[in-house]
């Protein structure tokens, strides 16, 4: 016997902990159910009522129309434009699907006792043990809510009737009323553990639907769409990141280990990002061997770049057979400017073409701020020249450019990235010690979609000059030209 109760009550915890973890995970689901079962019951209802009146005034015998029968017009007419309402709009919020459930239950609750009162004050209840019952078949909400909804419907009946009905007829109530509120509440309990049951089922259908089947992360149409759902309901300057990842050499490994080994590397990638990375990350494989992780309210550049160094880190440890380690290009965009996904994406596979550039098992990390808008071309300027750079740009060129300097080639390269419609032209200073300006020349030139902007190399001597045409630059001047002859190079270039 205590073995049997153990086991039902350690059944029972495994089923609330299943209801809970239900209304956690499927709340929209939940309010959709709601709303069309509140659209539904609006119309039955409406369609009984007038059929159940039409055959009362015309078969019931001295059949009279009380308060209660009045309430119901007034209640349809809302509901109906509420429903109208819900039809055409997007999902409410859980609170007001709650509320428009809850307050439709109440109305129709009240409408039943005053209609029983005041047609059938010497009858037993009919109608509203049968309401009882019949709501937590209808809509779905938690347990303790039923029972707080229930009784205070049940507490509202027997203080009515209390005072309005005979004292036999009120104490038959009291039994038939008190047998179907204990009904209602064993029915709501085997009803949300079955509906329960089946939301949680179709929401683990759904989600294996979005898996990749090799690495267990989304497919690429189910990176999409969270991500879309992210970017959609943010707030305005919220921030998130997006990681874009790619094999090294992935047809190499392919080549030597065959494609299962190809397949057992990617496998293990995709337990690596989730293990890697918060569970509240969108974690995705973009096509082949390209993943994506982004990363939801998340503006901290260190710990991105840590989370992934640790996870080359941890690839270069995995062996399969292999003679060399496995390595990852990555490219980062933390996002605070309210970026499109086309736009994070374009910037992230920037980045990662940067990461490329560099070699293998290479992070570049960048941070995207608010998009600006001009009223004239820019000139990027790249220099390590500090101060003395103003001296190389003559004031024609600041009225004609809107000019961007900087010493950074990171920088340079992601403003680039977001603004590339707007660039007329990007000046380049090289300097030889440092290799400075190289992979701005080298990575523009290459990258097809930035290919055609035009770039001015300035050089310290012929040696340089030599590397600066070899990178692709579209003009070189040495840094002891005079102005004229950087103003008709910047003319001719930009065409401005």
């Amino acid at each position: 016997m205590l073995t049997a109760i153990s086991l039902f009550l350690k059944r029972n915890k495994m089923e609330l902990d299943e209801i809970k973890f239900y209304f956690n995970k499927c709340a929209d689901d939940i309010d959709r159910t709601n709303m069309y079962m509140l659209r539904r019951t609006c119309m039955w209802t409406a369609i009984v009522y007038v059929g159940m009146l039409v055959f009362a005034m015309t078969i019931v015998p001295r059949f009279r129309m009380g308060v209660g029968h009045f309430l119901f017009i007034p209640l349809i007419i809302a509901y109906f434009f509420v429903n109208l309402y819900t039809r055409t709009h997007e999902l409410l919020p859980t609170s007001v699907c709650n509320f428009a459930c809850l307050f439709y239950y109440f109305n129709i609750g009240i409408s039943l006792i005053l209609m029983e009162l005041s047609a059938e004050a010497f009858q037993p209840s009919r109608w509203f043990p049968l309401f009882l019952i019949t709501f937590p078949i209808l809509f779905i909400d938690r347990q303790y809510r039923y029972v707080a909804e229930e009784t205070v419907m049940l507490f509202i009946y027997y203080v009515v009737t209390f005072f309005f009905k005979e004292p036999s007829y009120f104490y038959r109530d009291v039994y038939t009323v008190l047998a179907a509120y204990v009904i209602s509440l064993i029915v709501s309990r085997v009803v949300l553990g079955t509906r329960a049951k089946q939301g949680l089922s179709m929401v683990e259908l759904r989600r294996f639907s979005k898996m990749d089947k090799l690495t267990q992360v989304y497919n690429k149409g189910a990176l999409l769409s969270e991500m879309q759902d992210y970017l959609t309901r943010r707030r305005d300057g919220a921030p998130c990141t997006m990681c874009m990842m790619d094999v090294d050499n992935f047809k190499q490994v392919n080549d030597s280990l065959g494609h299962e080994g190809g397949d057992l590397l990617l496998e293990q990638i995709g337990q690596l990002l989730i293990a890697n990375f918060r569970p509240s990350d969108i974690v995705g494989r973009f096509g082949g061997d390209e993943f994506v992780v982004f990363m939801p309210n998340m503006r901290d550049p260190n710990l991105v770049d840590l989370r992934c160094r640790t996870l080359q880190m941890l690839l270069s440890d995995y062996y399969i057979g292999n003679t060399e380690p496995f390595t990852l290009s990555i490219g980062t965009i933390v996002d605070e400017g309210n970026h499109s996904q086309e736009e994070l994406f374009g910037i992230a596979d920037d980045a990662l073409y940067e990461s490329k550039m560099k070699g293998k098992n290479c992070c570049t990390s960048w941070v995207a701020h608010d998009q600006m808008s001009f009223d004239k071309p820019v000139l990027v300027f790249v220099t390590t020249l500090g101060e003395e750079k103003a001296r190389l740009l003559p004031q024609e060129e600041k009225d004609r450019f809107q000019i961007y300097a900087t010493q950074s080639e990171d920088e340079a390269l992601l403003y680039v990235s977001q603004y590339r419609d707007n660039i007329g032209l990007i000046v380049a200073e090289l300097n030889e010690e440092t290799k400075s300006g190289e992979l701005v020349i080298r990575y523009t030139k290459t990258r097809d979609r930035f290919s055609n902007i035009p770039i001015l190399a300035v050089v310290r001597n012929e040696e340089v000059e030599k590397i600066a045409r070899s990178l692709g630059a579209d003009d070189v001047l040495v840094t002891s030209a005079p102005g004229e002859a950087f103003k008709d190079s910047i003319t001719e270039l930009s065409g401005k």
